[in-house]
């Protein structure tokens, strides 16, 4: 095999993107001209050990100037003695135009309104390469395909890591600051400042300078966008407006998949939704006009106090307005609807039995109960 006096490379074939690149012989000889231009690196690399390094200029190799080979292969000192080593190239100029961009949409729960979004996200960043031994020793491994690592392979590479910890670190801010992703643009310098003081030390253990990082885009699918502004003008109309079209919209979507479990099984016992119901006929029903001023002023004086959580509720109301829950104190006849006292055995207006006698020891047991609470006797 020749042995190579004139070690050089320009990078003119792959238009200046490059990173790494592989010189493609490996047999030199002391005496031998290295050719660095500027802006560049050249790394002497044997036995999976990154040797000697020379910058901008031109060099004749000698053992004096190669300590680190010398003293793995035993150079001896002058003559044109012959020996074999790796050359890589490293390109230590910037590039800042690079892009990234999520691969796939993640969900993050807006903090104002509540609803869950599928968030997308994109941007720039620029790089450049500090620690040229550190970065050749990481990157090495991937040259077994070629002779060199461009700037689009090293977007590829770091894809992963970027999305893993832009999606946690935009979460983290939208929740610690409280806003939602209808204001997220004016935040996006902050956020991206944030995004590139959290991935500084990641590029770091590659030997790579993150120079810049830039946020550029940060949104939900349009109808989701949509969506959420809507809950911002239902939010303008008041907290109790707002609440009521979010509990409604819960229902609806647990009416959707009745395989979730249902509505215990969700946290939402079956008074709740008893309890929305009028509230849904009384809200839609103002808003469409149907109901007569005189007749709504009537139903709405102070009524009964909820037990659960202390709010006041119309008159006649079974369950509380806020919380969902039944404000019902007593036995409710399963006849009339009349509402008795505890421990009445009939109705005070329609006679009906109001508990259920044990067939075997006589015992009165709740409506509600299957077995007799006293000797399990089938009621």
């Amino acid at each position: 095999m020749a042995l190579i006096d004139v070690i050089k490379y320009d990078g003119r074939e792959n238009g200046g993107s490059w990173l790494i690149h592989k010189y493609p012989g490996e047999q030199f000889v002391l005496g031998s001209q290295l050719i660095v231009n500027s802006g560049q690196e050249a790394l002497f690399f044997k036995g999976g050990e990154a040797l000697d390094l020379f910058g901008g200029g031109t060099h004749t190799l000698k053992s004096g100037n190669l300590p680190l080979l010398s003293k793995l292969v035993n150079l001896p000192f002058g003559g044109k003695t012959p020996f074999a080593a790796e050359v890589y190239y490293v390109n230590k100029t910037s590039r800042l135009d690079m892009l990234w961009g999520s691969d796939e949409a993640f969900p993050i729960e807006d903090p104002k309104y509540g609803l869950l979004l599928n968030i997308r996200c994109r941007g720039k960043y620029g790089v450049r390469i500090v620690d040229s031994r550190q970065f050749v020793v990481e990157l090495v491994g991937a040259l077994s395909g070629g002779l060199t690592i461009t700037h689009e392979f090293v977007v590829n590479y770091f894809r992963g890591l970027l999305n893993s910890n832009i999606k946690s670190i935009i979460s983290a801010f939208m929740n610690r600051q409280k806003i939602s992703f209808l204001e997220v643009t004016s935040y996006l310098q902050e956020l991206s400042r944030e995004c590139k003081a959290s991935l500084d030390k990641e590029f770091e253990r590659f030997g790579v300078e993150l120079v810049n990082f830039f946020i550029e885009s940060v949104s939900p699918p349009k109808d989701q966008y949509e969506k959420l502004r809507g809950y911002k003008e239902e939010m303008a109309l008041g907290a109790g407006f707002y609440q009521q079209r979010r509990s409604l919209d819960i229902m609806e979507k647990m009416a959707e998949n009745p395989n979730s479990g249902g509505l215990a099984n969700a946290g939402i016992g079956l008074g709740m939704g008893l309890g929305m119901a009028p509230m849904a006929g009384a809200m839609f029903g103002n808003m469409a006009g149907g109901v007569n001023p005189q007749q709504s002023a009537a139903a709405e004086p102070a009524g009964a106090k909820c037990p659960h959580c202390g709010a006041s509720n119309p008159e006649g109301r079974k369950f509380c307005g806020e919380c969902g829950q039944s404000i019902v104190v007593g036995l409710v006849c399963p006849s009339c609807g009349k509402v008795n006292e505890n421990g009445q055995k009939f109705c005070g207006d329609c006679g009906t039995r109001l508990s259920k006698k044990c067939p075997s020891c006589g015992k009165d047991n709740d409506l509600s109960q299957k077995f007799c609470g006293d000797c399990g006797t089938k009621l």
